[in-house]
């Protein structure tokens, strides 16, 4: 199956850079779907460039400081704790994130392979 996840141009392009393999949500009714080698199309709201990641494994939580106790801040793509939670309070608000236990979506880039063969590189 595949969902879409919208995230904030920072997020988006630390995932779109590789810095970040892993997407955090909130586990409300739509991410409770998600399943491993489902497909997350990340929309980035700024612009709605997207970008498609393969879910490679999942992590549920009961709350983001249990989150980001377990994975190190360098995974989600930033230098500190303090730095992810503060993103985190810019994302969802209190009263979200005290309703909603956490997750943590292991991405892959999904990239088409394509291989390109100059001519005179072959026999006809």
């Amino acid at each position: 199956m595949k969902y879409i996840i919208d995230a904030h141009e920072f997020s988006f392009n630390k995932i779109k850079n590789g810095s970040r393999k892993i997407a955090i949500h909130l586990f409300d009714k739509n991410a409770q779907k998600i399943k491993i080698n489902d497909i997350l199309e990340i929309r980035n709201i700024s612009n709605k460039e997207s970008l498609e990641c393969i879910v490679k494994g999942l992590a549920i939580f009961d709350n983001f400081n249990d989150l980001t106790d377990s994975l190190t801040p360098q995974a989600l793509g930033y230098k500190n704790k303090e730095e992810v939670l503060i993103r985190i309070n810019r994302m969802f608000s209190k009263e979200l994130q005290q309703n909603l236990n956490s997750v943590a979506f292991f991405l892959e880039p999904r990239y088409e392979r394509v291989n390109f063969i100059e001519r005179g590189e072959y026999e006809r």
